[in-house]
């Protein structure tokens, strides 16, 4: 199939043909960047709006959507994508277009749960927002809400169950490993189900063709340099001080260290638009906005939820999207995923000293 693995990047209006470009640049050494230009979009993915339209005129309004959505989705068959492509590009486009309209709100609204909807806390990744869309597509009665806060955050959210299920890709600096003894210290006497959503590549994003010509972190304290940082309690902003402290770099030494952004996609998009020069990230993310890449660490992003919710249908249904053909070939279409352990379960119990994988 033409262009395989590539995805959209700009913005989202549903009436104007607008370029899209694919791909990030990744160095070094640089790779090539694809563009196609076309409108793509999705009806099932189009269940995820932004805010809602006066009850009486929603009918009208979805009518309304469809008709618009129909020529454009059926101008990227013509050329060859596939309706997951097509889901995929619509989706990162409507995270994108969500960022810049929202801005993303930190902290989650503690609103009564709705019946079959699952309440999610945690790290911002592009694979979430696909998963919501996924879900919601091949089982329209359940409901997932998204709140972006961050690792940290959200493990704190579930704890205090606040969330149904958190996102989280946090490094034990001591052992290396990722999430399972940020869990056992923060929820000691309950037992906890992690679900491996992908593990993603994290490092710096850079505007395209680095032109300050940046190596590695070290360069953020550079004079000239502008950075953009996450929000405390991300993982991203742990490893970044992380980082920082090895190095001996203090962060009041570089320049927009307190500007912070609460998804990847918002650190890209300031990025792309010129008003940063760098910012710690997902490759998924720099390469939706186009930008040059330079990566640092492999990580887990694991959905963590407690045992007796994972056990409930809902959940169910969402561990079969995650381990669903079609939405692994979605993730499979962006760049700096690793699938490998996508669908595998481990269970932490207050009981075992291991884990026991599943």
């Amino acid at each position: 199939m033409p262009w395989a693995g590539c995805f959209p990047a700009t913005g989202y209006p549903l009436s104007e043909t607008l370029p899209v470009s694919w791909g990030s640049t990744r160095g070094p050494p640089p790779e090539h960047t694809r563009s196609w230009n076309g409108r793509v979009s999705s009806p099932a993915a189009g269940a995820v709006a932004a805010s809602s339209p006066p009850a009486p005129a929603r009918s009208t309004c979805l009518n309304s959507s469809r008709r618009l959505l129909e020529k454009p989705i059926m101008e990227a068959l013509g050329l060859g994508f596939t309706t997951e492509d097509i889901e995929t590009a619509f989706t990162m486009r409507l995270a994108e277009w969500r960022e810049r309209r929202l801005q993303s709100a930190t902290k989650m609204e503690t609103t009564p749960r709705q019946a079959n909807e699952i309440r999610f806390s945690g790290s911002h990744d592009i694979a979430v927002e696909l998963l919501a869309s996924h879900l919601s597509s091949l089982h329209p009665d359940i409901r997932l809400t998204t709140s972006f806060v961050g690792s940290l955050a959200g493990l704190m959210a579930l704890e205090y169950r606040d969330a149904d299920i958190a996102g989280a890709h946090l490094m034990d600096t001591e052992s290396g490993e990722f999430n399972v003894p940020f869990i056992r210290r923060l929820m000691p006497s309950e037992t906890v189900v992690l679900v491996n959503l992908m593990q993603r590549v994290q490092g710096l994003m850079l505007a395209p063709g680095n032109p300050k010509h940046i190596a590695g972190i070290h360069d953020l304290k550079r004079p000239g340099i502008t950075f953009v940082n996450r929000q405390k309690g991300s993982g991203t902003r742990m490893l970044l001080d992380s980082r920082l402290l090895s190095l001996g770099i203090a962060p009041a030494k570089i320049t927009g260290y307190k500007r912070e952004e609460s998804t990847h996609i918002g650190v890209a998009t300031l990025i792309a638009e010129g008003q940063a020069d760098a910012g710690l990230g997902a490759e998924s993310a720099a390469g939706a906005a186009g930008l040059y890449f330079i990566p640092l660490l492999k990580e887990r992003y694991d959905l963590v939820a407690f045992q007796e919710t994972f056990g409930q249908s809902p959940m169910q249904r969402l561990l079969e999207v995650v381990r669903s053909q079609s939405f692994r070939k979605m993730l499979g279409s962006i760049r700096g995923y690793d699938l490998s352990d996508t669908g595998t379960t481990t269970v932490i119990s207050p009981k075992q000293k291991k884990d026991e994988e599943q």
